[in-house]
């Protein structure tokens, strides 16, 4: 097998990584590059098993996504799930999870559940941590309740996208990662998709992100603006935001992608090549950012 290529792409956390800190970016995506294998130079390695960190958030949200793709998975295939149960699973699996993350497995097995609070020994009662999964059994309860999800099983399973669409496709020549968390054929055939949300409202990013899925649609699906119903669910309220899309605002979104990949490939010293040199990603000032950085023990070890 030939030597994998670093491949410039996009995504909507490349473009919030960059927006964030360039130093960060490119460790992420560029100085980390490689350290899968076990036998990478340890700088390399290091910066990848860094790179995999999570912070309990947002590992708490990849555990209320996968439950939800679990319990899809199942409705698709006739059964009901009995919610009490099905949650008290989740719960447990957590617990595994977190178990292994405080061992420091993630050390040896970087694709095993690393979280950020472990790698930098920040000291956290457990009353955090039951707030935590007491707030995933929350989200749970609160998608078994949203009558979106009534409707949704009122349509055929046939008809659903739960993990199987693609999730990339070429823009101008950019290859775009991009796929709506789910999805779904309506009875009058449009197409309504949904973005599943554990935490606080953010309107801006929202609006942006369901636009990128408006723009899913229309590239990789073939389905104008004016057929797509996008749907923010927020789980933690509950609330269902639907937002209305047109060929204008999908044009706006075009456009802010455009911006977003000439700034990112700006920064590089050979763009068609993928290549950037460290120098050039300069550091963020505002030190907030820095305190909550994976790369923070080798970017900035005075903070610790």
């Amino acid at each position: 097998m030939g030597e994998i290529a670093n491949e410039f792409s996009w995504s909507r956390s490349r473009d919030n990584t960059f927006q964030d800190c360039r130093r960060r970016y490119f460790l992420h995506y560029y100085g980390s590059w490689g350290g899968w294998d076990a036998g990478a130079p340890a700088d390399i390695r290091r910066l990848y098993i860094l790179k995999q960190l999570a912070s309990r958030q947002q590992w708490a949200g990849r555990v209320v996504h996968d439950a939800i793709e679990m319990a899809f998975h199942a409705f698709a295939g006739g059964r009901d799930l009995p919610v009490e149960p099905f949650i008290a699973d989740v719960v447990e699996r957590m617990r595994g999870e977190w178990r292994s993350s405080k061992a420091g497995r993630y050390r040896e097995s970087p694709k095993t559940v690393a979280l950020f609070e472990h790698e930098y020994a920040i000291d956290l009662k457990p009353e955090v941590w039951q707030a935590l999964s007491r707030n995933v059994a929350v989200c749970l309860r609160n998608f078994f309740r949203l009558p979106l999800l009534a409707t949704i099983r009122t349509t055929s399973s046939e008809h659903w996208s739960i993990e199987h669409w693609s999730k990339v496709f070429d823009f101008e020549g950019t290859p775009v990662w991009m796929a709506p968390d789910f999805g779904f054929w309506t009875d009058d055939g449009r197409l309504a998709l949904v973005d599943w949300k554990t935490g606080g409202a953010t309107p801006d990013g929202a609006a942006f992100q369901l636009g990128c899925y408006a723009l899913y649609a229309a590239e990789v699906l073939g389905v104008p603006p004016a057929k797509v119903e996008l749907f923010e669910a927020n789980l933690r309220e509950p609330e269902v935001t639907q937002l209305q899309w047109s060929d204008e605002r999908l044009a706006a979104i075009k456009e802010q992608l455009r911006l977003s990949i000439r700034s990112m490939k700006a920064y590089l010293v050979d763009p068609a090549a993928n290549v950037g040199a460290i120098a050039d990603f300069e550091k963020t000032e505002d030190l907030r950012i820095c305190k909550w950085c994976n790369f923070r023990v080798v970017c900035r070890p005075e903070l610790a």
